[in-house]
């Protein structure tokens, strides 16, 4: 039997039925009664591989609040301003490179005081590393309090402990231990680990080991919550791998921070509508999962949703088509490069582009401070603890 070739849904270059629904081919347009457009792009993505090898600490969110009908004019001033031939404008071929100096000026000038996107670009960073340890309390501490009848999560409990095991671990467990705890981490929990490979025994022998050698009261204390969750560490690995997965990707970073994004521009501006470039992992079921959390429909999963979220679309689109997602592709992509050199991996393009990135970092990221500012250090990050 002859099996005609899936065609790409329309408005998207994702394949399946897992991108049927929630596409938007045609341009957006922002009115009083439907509210403002959002776009969004990221940079520095690794799905959920968050540790180890050359991969970078920081992923970023650029997001702009205009719609394509007014991105348009932008897009092609700045296509004149910088004499770029491409069709679309990407940060990482125009925008990066060491002689593109002139055209990040253009760029500082877009973003910058008086420019055309002043108070309409955001830029959302996350700390992979944090994100891990967060994940750690998550699944498992939190888990077992939520049985106990207790709600760590919203009483703003479970943040802290998070906040103090990332700022105090390295020096009470010294740096090796610590990424191995996080190493550890993301082999038990990642999707690489539907084999089961590691296990919990696995999993918690270096919790254990880290429990043993911690030096500080704070974090043995943290750690010794840790060593009493193996049995939610076997249900985590029932709900993540088993025949409902209902936990299925929950280290996967961009999920939640699509959903923080469109919470923290709800929050600013009123009624929104958000168009994603059409990244893999936010399938139809992702979005919708977004969507009615947004609404107060859904399980509180989503972790940085406001409950006053008014969210109308939720929507992804291609680039090509839509020259508002290529002005969030330049500001991700900006956003990334100075969160490179906050990490140490100074580039011309972070020397450049810090001063004016910087203001517009959101203070309700996945940091592990609430002081943006920081960002401007250039070097490996300063942690709270050894200020």
């Amino acid at each position: 039997m002859n099996t005609l070739p899936r065609q790409p849904n329309v408005g998207t270059g994702l394949f399946g039925e897992q991108y049927s629904r929630r596409n938007r081919p045609q341009p957006t347009r922002d009115d009083d009664r439907t509210g403002r457009w959002i776009a969004l792009d990221e940079s520095g993505w690794d799905g959920d591989q968050l540790h180890g090898g050359n991969r970078s600490r920081y992923m970023t969110i650029g997001s702009v609040a205009i719609s394509d009908e007014d991105a348009a004019d932008l897009i092609d001033n700045l296509r004149k301003t910088t004499r770029i031939q491409a069709s679309e404008l990407r940060f990482s071929t125009s925008f990066a490179r060491d002689g593109q100096t002139q055209r990040r000026k253009a760029l500082t000038a877009l973003l910058g005081p008086g420019g055309p996107l002043e108070q309409r670009a955001s830029v959302y960073i996350l700390d992979k590393h944090y994100f891990i340890v967060g994940k750690l309390i998550d699944l498992f501490v939190e888990e077992q309090t939520h049985k106990q009848g207790l709600d760590i999560r919203n009483t703003g409990i479970a943040r802290k402990m998070a906040r103090d095991l990332f700022t105090e671990g390295p020096r009470a467990l010294g740096p090796a231990l610590f990424d191995r705890l996080l190493t550890a981490t993301v082999a038990f929990t990642s999707q690489k680990n539907r084999d089961q490979k590691v296990s919990v025994d696995d999993f918690y022998d270096v919790i254990e080991e880290a429990w043993a050698r911690s030096s500080r009261r704070n974090v043995t204390r943290l750690l010794g919550l840790l060593r009493t969750t193996r049995e939610e560490g076997r249900e985590f690995l029932d709900d993540a791998f088993g025949p409902d997965a209902s936990l299925a990707g929950a280290l996967e970073p961009l999920i939640p921070a699509v959903a923080a994004v469109t919470g923290n521009w709800s929050l600013q501006v009123g009624r929104v509508n958000i168009l994603t470039d059409d990244q893999r992992t936010l399938t139809d079921q992702q979005l919708d999962n977004i969507d009615q959390e947004a609404r107060g429909l859904g399980h509180p999963e989503f972790r940085y949703v406001s409950r006053d979220v008014r969210l109308g679309e939720l929507l992804r689109g291609k680039s090509s088509d839509h020259p508002s997602l290529q002005l969030a592709d330049l500001v991700a992509g900006a956003g990334f490069a100075v969160a490179k050199r906050h990490d140490g991996h100074s580039t011309p393009a972070g020397e450049d582009l810090y001063p004016v990135i910087v203001p517009l970092i959101d203070p309700a990221g996945m940091l592990s401070h609430d002081e943006p500012n920081k960002v401007a250090q250039a070097g490996v990050p300063v942690r709270e603890d050894q200020t």
